[in-house]
């Protein structure tokens, strides 16, 4: 096979781990590490990981390193029929390794030393204020702070979602991070029928800006099913290896939804209120998740819910408004007028808020899943995937699980690469839907309590 081929499932190669110390050294550390561990999230803007070493040598006295050096770090899976980038390369934009954890004795006259690092706009967020007026789309807004020498000064790749309309935004006194989070909450997509719903996130491929529905919309990169990789025994064939690469070695099912803590936080239905100072009018909007459903791109077809009716009230989950009321002051017609650069129009604010805060409380608290499948660097979270449960050889007696099966969405993977007495990459990964395959039945629910209440007075 050629050298970049694929072998067996969760092979890799660490080709650089070198560290750039304040003294002007380089170490090369690659022959004592033991394990490196790579985080990515979309809700966090950099990604994070640690790094095992057995010190020999003493190289962290002898660097010195004292946490505040650079690291070249490159990783490859090998190539299947992939002509995708398969690398986790940190050669050309070192990371921050910032601190160095605990440090133990095994027993073999070495140091066991764990090294924590990060991405360097970590660091540069920590160190800079952003006082500025920006005009503009958000999205290019976005790309300037993320580019600018004074605040994050990335050269990464940035894959962004553009966005509609022109804004005129004030960021007072703003780390840069915050003021990106400030200007997520008041982005809206030129596509993907507005959806407000962005996210700002780093992954081992880049950055990236991008709404909730525009993740939900790209096709799954890969599909895994419950299976047991050791049941592949022939590993001389390429058939074997993919299945072996596309098999769940375990899951576990996150804390099912709740439906109490859904209603209170406004998942399912919520009222906005507008207070517009200018024009002295006061609007209402309401956001219903059944009625709104189809108005965002969704992983799966079906509501999270039914829309059974109470016998009683007369109304279902989605119809209690009441449940949580946003409240916001707004001076509609005078601050930005004459360029149309408004912040937001009192209209679109009732839109926003309440879509934007139910479509974040779906993509949490959805269906969600912690599954282990062989490691692969082509994946990264924010990618959509097909999960399959209960589909295996393994399990006969059952069919397909609808809810822990579809289209899901990688919220989290944490990356273990294990160079000890074998060489092998794994990933934990946090999976959800925000939707599900089958629609859940609706109906009316009743129950007449025919049992004379107990009074006792005291």
């Amino acid at each position: 096979m050629a050298e970049n081929s694929i072998q067996i499932a969760g092979e890799f190669r660490l080709e650089t781990c070198k560290v750039l110390t304040t003294s002007g050294l380089t170490l090369d550390i690659r022959d004592i590490t033991r394990s490196i561990s790579v985080f990515e999230n979309i809700y966090s803007e950099c990604i994070s990981g640690t790094i095992t070493v057995a010190d020999t040598t003493d190289v962290v006295n002898n660097g010195p390193i004292i946490g505040e050096e650079k690291l070249l770090l490159k990783l490859v899976t090998p190539q299947t029929n992939r002509t995708t980038d398969t690398t986790i390369d940190y050669t050309k934009t070192p990371l921050l390794l910032y601190k160095i954890g605990t440090q133990t004795g095994d027993g073999e006259k070495a140091n066991i030393i764990t090294f924590h690092f990060t991405s360097q706009e970590a660091y540069y967020n920590s160190t800079s204020l952003i006082s500025k007026s920006y005009n503009g789309k958000c999205s290019e807004i976005l790309k300037k702070i993320l580019r600018d020498e004074r605040y994050l000064r990335s050269s990464k790749k940035l894959r962004v979602e553009e966005t509609s309309g022109s804004k005129k935004i004030v960021f007072p006194n703003l780390k840069p991070f915050q003021a990106i989070k400030l200007l997520s909450r008041q982005s809206k997509s030129k596509n993907f029928g507005g959806s407000p719903s962005y996210l700002f996130y780093e992954t081992t491929k880049g950055y990236h800006y991008r709404s909730v529905d525009g993740l939900c919309s790209q096709k799954s990169v890969l599909s895994y099913a419950e299976t047991t990789p050791d049941s592949i025994n022939d590993r001389s064939g390429q058939k074997d290896i993919l299945l072996n690469l596309q098999s769940i070695s375990s899951y576990t099912v996150n804390t099912p939804r709740d439906i109490v803590g859904n209603t209170y936080n406004g998942m399912y239905s919520s009222k906005h209120t507008i207070h517009d100072l200018y024009n002295k009018s006061v609007s209402t909007r309401t956001y219903n998740y059944h009625k709104d459903f189809d108005k965002d791109t969704h992983l799966n077809a079906q509501p999270l819910a039914s829309q059974s009716i109470d016998q009683i009230t007369t109304k279902g989950i989605s119809d209690y408004s009441n449940t949580i009321n946003f409240v916001t002051i707004t001076s509609s017609g005078k601050a930005f007028d004459e360029n149309s650069n408004y912040t937001f129009g009192s209209d679109n604010l009732g839109q926003i808020i309440s879509r934007r805060h139910s479509r974040l409380r779906q993509l949490q608290n959805g269906i969600s899943l912690n599954i282990e499948v062989p490691g692969n660097t082509f994946i990264q979270a924010g990618d959509t995937i097909d999960i399959t449960i209960g589909a295996s050889s393994t399990v006969t007696d059952r069919k397909n699980d609808p809810n822990l099966s579809g289209k899901f969405l990688i919220t989290n993977i944490r990356h273990d690469f294990v160079e000890d007495k074998e060489t092998k990459h794994t990933m934990l990964m946090t999976v959800i839907k925000d939707s599900t395959i089958n629609q859940y039945p609706n109906g009316t629910v009743s129950y007449e309590n025919k049992t004379k209440p107990e009074e006792i007075t005291l």
